[in-house]
């Protein structure tokens, strides 16, 4: 899926303002949903090249969107496709097992489900 750029503009503000870049609000689709936001690209992009740009950013969009979804994933910090295997395999993080200082197996962490929450857009 192409990402779908709804609107884009300039940033303004405080006098040191970055000139530089454009705020853009994208819709992205990630685990099922269309999801909304906003971000920043370059403010020489416009017409195909801003929407070369934003599809090449595909997989960092929908990752974001997944942290700001799943908080305290096994995979918050990993590759898209790891994350997205992991929201496949039904969003557990893993158990962890140990030993402890007489060699006794124990569980540091019991197999957890993290429970989506729903995304806000932010525009």
């Amino acid at each position: 899926m192409a990402i779908v750029i709804n609107n884009t503009r300039t940033i303004t503000g405080q006098p040191d303002t970055d000139v530089s870049n454009q705020w853009i609000d994208i819709t992205v689709n990630a685990d099922g949903g269309d999801c909304k936001f906003t971000h920043t690209a370059p403010s020489d992009l416009s017409g195909d090249t801003l929407q070369d740009y934003v599809d090449g950013k595909e997989d960092f969009y929908k990752r974001e969107l997944l942290r700001n979804m799943y908080v305290g994933a096994d995979t918050y910090n990993s590759p898209l496709e790891d994350f997205e295997k992991w929201v496949a395999a039904g969003c557990t993080n893993a158990e962890i097992t140990g030993k402890d200082s007489e060699d006794n197996d124990i569980v540091i962490k019991a197999a957890e489900v993290i429970t989506k929450k729903t995304w806000i857009n932010s525009h």
